[in-house]
């Protein structure tokens, strides 16, 4: 009897020893590469804990009413499956982590778990690679099975030696202990503690949360009387000019990228055409308020920088509808469940996204273009369709009729973002992105046709632009939604008159924000702002000494009062790291000078950043 103690002991330590090495692993990688906090660690190992007491409690009750063979059987079955649920989770938390530098939600998981095929073909995974994989995880699993039906499984030896009513009694008390505990973690889950898997289940407990942003509730309550205020008092102006509001977004659009402000390449043809033909108008860089898709759409729409966000906006449809618009959404990617933005985006008369076109891929644009030609001939009445496209975001679907530059390999994967042969340009993911910018520029003249030939544009502002820029090795960082650089904070604004002969430039606004791009449409056509709108037209800019912006931790301003002289500066929140940069003399952020400001100078930055250092909110899904 002893041995027999003794055997039980070694497989039960031994199974556990797989499940708590394989949480190890994924901890030490999500504290000490992927910016998790270690105060997550303990809580993570009781859920952990947690998960394999309940499997216990299954398996001994499973054994209390089957046959031994049976129940040996299932309990192999359940183990090893759970085991590789674990390990999937981990996977995702990690792919998740590297593409929106946040824990994934289960919203997302069971979006994107639908078009997972179609996703590894726009990243140009051969589907021989995807097979082989599969392969090789089966053939891994059942490895695993055998081994822990051999040497692992406890419950067969177990049941060997007890009777089933006292297994069965165990199972429940079991059952019930963790069921206490649990009870707890859901009245106070470690939200603050960044424990991925709360993370992924909760995301609105304390706070708002808008991506890698959190806005305080009371803060958003008290903001939103001031909105409501706003409409209360707004007034639609009759006589108007009723053209129609085409608003084409870019995922990820770096200006510096398009041959329409200087860049060597031709990567946008069709626009310098539009151009060419006099009806285009090309305003300075835009930066954008942070350097992500959620923060960066609500920056444009709202026309409101984020630390003065709420949860019900008075934004540009809203503003449009009240004017008599008809407004619609049709946007490539996932909008439905990227962290609740589309119940931000507010009432819409018509709502399209890519994840309602299963089981096509939701970030291929050509969903876009399909959708739009099938929408009926203009009737006369004002609308605004605002278009979402993916084209240039690293996820963007890549059609061969766009594919100019080679060789081309997406940067997602490390080993893809090598060096050029000038030792200096990352070769493949340069040719990547350009290709990602030609594919935009061919979507835009597809859905410009169309409208066309539907008489949208009988008289129709079009403005484009981007929700944020993308890095491509600057600075050693890739993507977005890191750090403040001019790479990721800088898009294009390109506004075209269609039906009428546009009055005035925007050359005047030599340092435009996102917040200007919403008051710039309303001035094309002749309608007021709200009250509670930050920015200004590009027509008739007013003087602004500061542009502010933030991304995450990170909270930052331009200062634009010496035009010829701009300095940029950002500090960190959370380690109080300040960093700046001349931009006349340092362009490319090469050098950081904090320490060469005059301190006078300083204290006017830190000043300035005082409303958004007090609104700042430490978001668990910035990470």
């Amino acid at each position: 009897m002893p041995e027999v103690r003794g055997q039980l002991a070694r497989r039960m330590a031994w199974e556990a020893l797989g499940w708590y090495s394989v949480a190890g692993l994924f901890l030490a990688a999500y504290v000490g590469l992927l910016g998790g906090r270690p105060a997550g660690i303990l809580p993570h190992l009781r859920l952990v804990t947690e998960a394999v007491l309940i499997l216990a409690a299954l398996r001994i009750a499973l054994s209390a009413v089957l046959p031994p063979r049976a129940a040996r059987g299932m309990s192999t079955g359940i183990a090893v499956a759970a085991f590789a649920v674990l390990v999937a989770y981990y996977v995702l938390e990690a792919m998740s982590l590297r593409s929106w530098g946040r824990v994934i939600t289960w919203d997302l998981i069971i979006s994107h778990g639908r078009g997972t095929w179609l996703m590894f073909d726009a990243m140009g995974v051969s589907a021989w690679w995807v097979a082989l994989a599969a392969v090789v995880i089966g053939a891994a699993l059942l490895v695993l099975a055998r081994f822990h039906a051999r040497h692992l499984d406890w419950v067969g030896l177990l049941a060997s030696r007890t009777r089933a009513a006292p297994r069965a009694l165990a199972a429940l008390a079991l059952l019930a202990l963790v069921a206490v505990d649990l009870h707890q973690y859901l009245i106070l889950p470690p939200i603050e503690e960044r424990e991925p898997v709360t993370l992924t289940f909760f995301s609105t407990r304390r706070a708002i949360r808008m991506q890698s942003h959190g806005i305080d509730r009371a803060a958003s309550e008290r903001r939103d009387v001031e909105q409501n205020a706003a409409r209360a008092a707004y007034q639609p102006m009759p006589g108007a000019k009723p053209r129609n509001v085409i608003l084409i977004v870019g995922d990820a659009l770096r200006f510096d990228h398009m041959d329409l402000y200087g860049y060597s390449r031709e990567t946008t043809p069709n626009l310098a055409k539009l151009r060419a033909a006099g009806i285009m108008r090309v305003a300075a860089p835009v930066r954008t308020v942070c350097s992500e898709t959620f923060c960066g759409l609500l920056g444009l729409l709202s026309s409101r920088y984020v630390h003065q966000f709420s949860s019900r906006m008075f934004m540009l449809p809203e503003v449009l509808a009240r004017n008599g618009y008809r407004t619609s959404l049709i946007l490539g990617g996932d909008h439905t469940h990227f962290y609740g933005l589309r119940e931000l985006y507010g009432p819409v008369d018509d709502y399209f996204d890519g994840s309602m076109a299963a089981p096509f891929y939701m970030n291929d644009d050509q969903l876009v273009v399909d959708h739009v030609s099938r929408l009926p001939d203009w009737d006369g009445r004002p609308v605004m369709i605002r278009f979402h496209l993916m084209s240039s975001h690293q996820l963007g679907k890549r059609h061969e009729g766009s594919t100019r530059y080679t060789p081309a390999a997406n940067y997602f994967f490390v080993p893809n973002r090598t060096l050029g042969a000038d030792g200096k340009t990352y070769e493949l993911a340069v040719n990547y992105y350009d290709n990602g910018v030609r594919e935009f520029d061919a979507v835009v003249a597809s859905l410009l046709e169309t409208l066309q030939r539907k008489h949208y544009l009988d008289s129709a502002v079009v403005a484009i632009t981007g929700d944020h820029g993308e890095s491509l090795g600057e600075h050693g960082v890739w993507g977005h939604e890191t750090g403040l650089t001019e790479e990721v904070t800088r898009v294009p604004f390109l506004l075209l008159n269609y039906g009428y002969q546009a009055q005035s430039t925007l050359d005047g606004a030599r340092w435009p924000s996102q917040v200007d791009i919403a008051p710039t449409i309303l001035a094309e056509l002749g309608l007021p702002r709200p009250a509670t709108w930050s920015g200004t037209p590009m027509q008739s800019p007013s003087r602004r000494d500061f542009i502010h912006f933030e991304e995450g931790p990170l909270i930052g301003l331009l200062d634009t009062r010496d035009a010829g002289n701009p300095w940029k500066y950002y500090e960190d929140r959370g380690d109080g790291k300040a960093s700046a940069f001349n931009l006349a003399r340092d362009p490319h952020e090469a050098h950081n000078a904090v320490d060469e400001v005059p301190a006078e100078l300083l204290r006017q930055w830190r000043r300035e950043l005082v409303p958004a250092k007090t609104q700042y909110v430490p978001d668990p899904w910035s990470l």
